[in-house]
């Protein structure tokens, strides 16, 4: 077997590459499909596509595509011997290899030239048979005549100077070769084309010219170079170039003798041409001499073809390719008659969501100029009215994450979880970091605010596995690698000292001491536990200022200093205030009052206890926020801002003897005092006081315990800033 074309089998490699993409893209759509459908719902959705069709569908396409490239490979076997009869003509081109030819009159030169234009008249031959004869001092054969024109365009250049050892230039001698090699067969279709310079130094040419053309034979001459002429380079001993020169010494010049050639030719009824551009000349040979001879029958004789076998791969070619249509991926028809009805009534209804979309959103940016403004109530009921008038909205999950946002900003912890949580179902992936890390800031405040220890933990960790959500999105989040590692030293924190149980409830405490004054209590214990209520209230405001003076420090951090001498000042005179407050209330109580008094007793009696609960967390150390110009200060605190001051409140003033009214200013320290604990504090209070009067020793502790405190605050605001809130 035999192939005409085996370049074709070059083709056969994109098969495997082919093969390789279908296996990746088969992977890739399979991957696809499980991040937008749930694994279990996967056997269901896809019951009607069958993966085996699938693969065998690609084989068949593949197996077409081998057999087809085979066919194009051209594969023969076996042979058919037939008869050949041909017509056309029969040519000899006679070229001048004399040394005459190297004249550079014309460029290259003369026999480069003739060499180009001797191809060009071969390519417009068709089914001639062509010859060369190659002449100087004598003639020769090179080529006989053939219809094989690559072997004489070979033939063709392998002329030079050389060819023909016995210099000088005789045309004679190449008519009658020529006339030799065509025989005395007299049918027209023989001729002679002359490729020479004219310059015959021997024989007579136009003698052999009649008689060649009385044999049947017509001459066509082509005249190379130019009538002035040029010298003849030759390479010399030394390897430089020499000119030609005669038997004198003097340098031969070789000349155009176009004379001579036009006798030659007409002495054949042919006609002489000058060579002065190839393939134009060349043509205007062919149409004006060699097309208007009369083709005869060249020769018959036995030829041998192979036989062609290009029909049995495209054969099996098309079988492959009907047999790929006829596999369908689909398992049943009615399967793929319920896939088409989806897909006609997917068609308007994206239709629908297309022109419902612009009012879907025109409604969206309402609520997000309502939350850059402030208004977070007012942005959260635009988000819900949005999510109820388009439930099926695309773009529901990124509405359901700004109402979240904006929940969150008013506090309602419980809201702004829902809110994220549905906005987890979005299929974009950074909405899932968000949602995921904002899912994790809330329940992390929210166990900020948390009364028991258990729920404190269960929200803590389930903001740890939300910020691991968010790290598994995108592990580069540097905020969500962050509050992972703060949360878990909460847990750790939370773990080695858990949250005190809250105090009984006033109820009970209102019973127990109703029953004590029924057990012997008198008009002096009410006035006492009047004025001990009084001063745990007067406690608590102090307190209470001590939480804004604490706020203020935190915003001005460069005036802490300043503030804070004035800050002491307001407390000191807040306490005298109260204790003459105390001393006037105890001289005239009423039942009325008793029963304020012992509301107040024991909303005093469980403040400490929230508050010690409450000093173990930590407040958020930053709001969330959409945009950057917002104040901080308008999302809920974690933990009311009781934590910071629980040590700053000064100890109830003793209650020996309620009735004396207190008189006179709290006098401080000039100087700088060493640092001294609370205890110190409580210990001078409790001193003996002089007329209603608080002396030196008292007024330098208790300035001093409050100026530690306000350090301590001071130090706790140093902690570094975190980004807690990410908006969409």
């Amino acid at each position: 077997m035999t192939l005409g074309a085996p370049v074709w089998f070059w083709g056969l490699v994109t098969i495997p590459i082919l093969a390789l993409l279908f296996a990746r893209a088969e992977q890739r759509g399979a991957a696809r499909l499980r991040e937008f459908v749930s694994p279990r719902l996967l056997p269901q959705l896809s019951a009607t596509v069958n993966r085996a069709r699938r693969i065998l569908r690609f084989g068949l396409l593949m197996l077409a595509l081998a057999f087809a490239i085979v066919s194009l490979a051209q594969p023969r076997w076996g042979y058919i011997y037939e008869d050949v009869k041909r017509k056309g003509l029969d040519l000899l081109f006679a070229v001048d290899t004399s040394r005459s030819m190297l004249s550079n009159d014309v460029q290259p030169n003369r026999l480069d030239r003739v060499k180009l234009a001797t191809q060009d008249l071969i390519n417009q031959l068709q089914g001639d048979r062509v010859g060369l004869v190659a002449f100087a001092g004598r003639a020769f054969l090179q080529a006989p005549l053939t219809i094989d024109y690559e072997a004489a365009v070979e033939s063709i250049n392998d002329l030079d100077t050389k060819t023909i050892p016995e210099g000088g230039t005789n045309i004679s001698e190449a008519i009658n070769l020529a006339a030799q090699t065509f025989g005395k067969s007299a049918a027209g279709n023989r001729a002679l084309i002359i490729f020479t310079d004219g310059e015959e130094l021997s024989g007579d040419a136009v003698k052999a010219a009649k008689t060649a053309g009385d044999a049947g034979m017509k001459i066509f001459t082509v005249g190379v170079g130019t009538p002035q002429g040029s010298l003849i380079p030759v390479t010399g001993d030394d390897g430089g170039t020499e000119f030609v020169k005669d038997s004198a010494g003097q340098v031969v010049k070789s000349k155009l003798d176009e004379k001579r050639l036009e006798e030659i030719a007409k002495a054949t009824g042919g006609f002489y041409l000058h060579l002065d551009d190839g393939p134009r000349t060349m043509s205007q040979l062919y149409r004006q001499g060699l097309a208007t001879m009369k083709a005869a029958e060249i020769d018959a004789r036995l030829s041998r073809r192979p036989i062609e076998r290009y029909q049995w791969p495209l054969g099996a070619a098309m079988i492959a390719l009907t047999m790929s249509i006829l596999v369908r991926e689909r398992k049943t028809v009615r399967a793929r008659t319920r896939a088409a009805r989806r897909t006609r009534i997917a068609v308007p209804a994206t239709a629908f969501l297309l022109i419902c979309i612009g009012s879907v959103l025109g409604a969206a940016s309402t609520g997000l100029n309502l939350y850059q403004g402030g208004k977070y109530n007012e942005a959260y009921q635009n988000f819900q009215q949005d999510l109820q008038s388009h439930p099926d909205s695309s773009q529901k999950e990124k509405i359901e994450f700004d109402a979240g946002a904006a929940a969150f900003k008013m506090g309602d912890f419980n809201k702004a979880l829902q809110s994220f949580s549905d906005a987890l179902l979005s299929p974009d992936k950074r909405l899932q970091e968000n949602s995921h890390f904002n899912l994790g800031r809330t329940l992390e405040d929210r166990a900020d605010m948390a009364q028991t220890n258990d729920g404190a933990l269960k929200d803590l960790t389930d903001a740890a596995s939300h910020y691991e959500g968010a790290l598994q999105l995108n592990p580069r989040n540097e905020a969500a690698q962050a509050n992972l590692e703060e949360v878990k030293k909460k847990i750790a924190r939370l773990k080695e000292h858990p949250k005190q149980k809250p105090t009984p409830p006033p109820q009970q405490q209102q019973q127990q001491k109703k029953n004590q004054q029924q057990n012997g209590g008198g008009q002096s214990q009410d006035q006492e536990q009047q004025s001990q209520s009084q001063s745990n209230s007067g406690g608590k405001d102090q307190n209470q200022q001590q939480q804004n003076q604490q706020t203020q420090s935190q915003n001005q951090s460069d005036a802490n200093q300043n503030q804070n001498s004035q800050d002491n000042s307001q407390r000191l005179a807040k306490n005298e205030a109260q204790k003459d407050q105390q001393s006037k209330s105890s001289e005239n109580p009423s039942p009325a009052q008793s029963n304020e008094e012992d509301k107040d007793r024991s909303a005093s009696a469980k403040a400490p206890a929230d508050k010690q609960s409450a000093g173990k967390q930590e407040q958020p150390d930053e709001s969330p926020s959409p945009a950057g110009n917002e104040d901080q200060a308008q999302s809920p605190s974690a933990n009311g801002g009781q934590d910071e001051n629980e040590n700053a409140a000064p100890s109830a003033t003793p209650n020996g003897s309620p009735q004396k009214k207190l008189m006179g200013e709290i006098k401080g320290a000039n100087g700088e005092k060493k640092p001294q604990s609370p205890q110190q504090a409580a210990i001078a209070e409790h001193e003996p006081e002089q007329d209603g009067q608080m002396n030196e020793k008292q007024a330098e502790l208790l300035l001093q315990s409050m100026k530690d405190e306000e350090a301590r605050v001071q130090l706790d605001e140093r902690r570094v800033r975190r980004r807690v809130y990410n908006d969409w």
